[in-house]
């Protein structure tokens, strides 16, 4: 095996990249990725090339692995590198721990975890991993998913225990499973509705990481890797001025690329017109690596639309709704709606309506309901207390929607929808109507570089470029293991640690 100055194996960085994004706020709600229309779609001529000359550094400092993102990947990376006795300096373009995808997601995937077991819920191993591959089209690395899903438990456990960040069993709110895979990141641990997010969630790892004699350089964005001899030997960053961080070993960790517009029309015009849902995600990671000649795979695979209001979409699985175009028409069954996003853009829809009535009001996610119509009152329509009404209020035909509506109720009545297929809560609305309206935006991106088995970036021939490693989402694919989300990569993260016990 071959091993990295300071005693740092290449096996340190097993499944980093493969497995980043197993978490998420609808893990296992249908929102599966497209399978890519070809293998790389490298030979692109985008202008999306970060290389520059490299800059004269005001300073220099020295680590064993520098970290370029403090996203989940990257900080549970820097957790299991600071417990190896490695030292690490992690390089954050934000201003903190809080700001990076990551630490928005819902909650992180877990097999076999305390919360599990003391639930009785049995959810195997095997089970996870068959889901995931099938998730992703079994295009991803199956030994990687594997691995990360056999610790994830441990991993959920880990982030509770030694950094005190409540988390609580996540529940199946709409009855897909999500209880069984899932756990809650809650600032009450009694309270699945409450969310850590943000600092509060990454910050006692970042505490944790500086106890340890880590740093972290905030406000300071990695900008070109720095080669010697064919390998790399740290990260050239500019923040407060130029900086030169020398490594043995370098993570990249700076998540996809759907935030950069240029990126996006060349390799996935399909989404060019889609804002994202994030400011993050620009493709920095990708720059870099291609820069020193890393190879982008998967480009052109795309990954599920989101609605801009997520908890909205997912309605349908608890509580009667209809959805229907800007012209007052059914396009979706409802019960499937988190195709809704996906199917507005194929049809070309700018935006699409959810309408609903008390009975979502009152519902078993009274809360959820409550809170978005209060978050977003400025999408929200209603009470009504007629269709014409909610017609004129929504700015549609009300003959159409009267129309839609009459369609719909007949259907109801014969127990059938011939129309959509729809099955779950196939039931009338009524009098007071309220609705909001929902915009179509890409979400992540699952394109990225191409790695061997252990994470290493390779280049166009599949040779390794020695000490340069990705993770999370700037790694190709590694966004469909399980979730739509960004997720939090902690299950990546830990990862590494097993790995460096080998």
């Amino acid at each position: 095996m071959a091993t990295l100055k300071n005693g740092l194996s290449r096996r340190s960085f097993l499944t980093l990249g493969g497995v980043a994004a197993l978490g998420g706020a609808a893990a296992l709600a249908g929102c599966a990725p497209q399978a890519s229309s070809s293998a790389n779609a490298d030979a692109k001529g985008a202008t999306d090339d970060a290389a520059s000359a490299m800059q004269t550094a005001d300073q220099t400092k020295e680590c064993d692995i520098a970290i370029v993102g403090a996203g989940g990947a990257g900080m549970w990376a820097a957790v299991e590198a600071v417990r190896a006795g490695k030292s690490v300096v992690v390089i954050e373009k934000g201003g903190n721990v809080g700001v990076a995808n990551g630490s928005l997601a819902g909650g992180p995937f877990m097999v076999g975890s305390k919360l599990q077991q003391e639930a009785g819920v049995e959810f195997t191993v095997e089970e996870a991993f068959n889901h995931i591959m099938e998730y992703a089209h079994w295009s991803t690395n199956a030994a990687a998913v594997k691995a990360a899903v056999a610790i994830s438990g441990e991993t959920v456990d880990q982030f509770t225990d030694d950094f005190g960040v409540p988390t609580g069993l996540r529940p199946d709110n709409y009855g897909a499973g999500h209880a069984s895979v899932r756990a809650n990141f809650q600032s009450d641990p009694k309270d699945s509705k409450t969310q850590a997010k943000g600092e509060d969630r990454m910050k006692p790892l970042q505490e944790f990481v500086e106890s340890k004699g880590g740093e972290f350089l905030f406000n300071t964005a990695g900008k070109r890797l720095i080669m010697e001899d064919g390998a790399c030997t740290g990260v050239q960053c500019e923040g407060d001025g130029v900086t030169d961080v020398k490594a043995k070993a370098v993570i990249v960790a700076t998540g996809g690329f759907s935030c950069n517009q240029e990126m996006v029309s060349t390799y996935l015009p399909s989404q060019a017109r889609l804002g994202p849902l994030t400011v993050n995600s620009m493709g920095e990671g990708h720059q870099l690596c291609k820069a020193i000649g890393g190879v982008y795979t998967h480009m052109d695979m795309e990954a599920n639309r989101m609605s801009d209001l997520a908890q909205v979409t997912v309605w349908g699985y608890f509580s009667p709704q209809v959805q229907v175009t800007p012209q007052g028409r059914r396009f979706i069954k409802e019960d499937q709606s988190h195709d809704s996003p996906d199917k507005a853009v194929e049809l070309g829809l700018g935006f699409w309506w959810t309408i609903f009535d008390d009975q979502a009001i009152n519902s078993s996610q009274k809360w959820n309901v409550e809170m978005n119509m209060k978050s977003n009152a400025d999408r929200l329509v209603g009470p009504c207390n007629s269709l014409d009404e909610l017609a004129a209020a929504m700015d549609v035909p009300a003959d159409t929607l009267k129309a839609t509506f009459e369609t719909y109720d007949a259907m109801v009545a014969a127990g059938e929808d011939t129309e959509f297929g729809k099955k779950l809560f196939l039931q009338s609305l009524s009098a007071p109507y309220y609705a909001m309206k929902h915009f179509p935006y890409r979400y992540k991106t699952h394109g990225g570089m191409k790695i061997t088995t252990d994470s290493q970036l390779t280049d166009k021939d599949g040779n390794p470029i020695p000490n340069v490693y990705c993770a999370g989402s700037t790694v190709a694919d590694s966004g469909s293991d399980l979730s739509p989300n960004a997720g939090s990569g902690l299950v990546s993260g830990k990862a590494v640690v097993e790995a460096l016990k080998a």
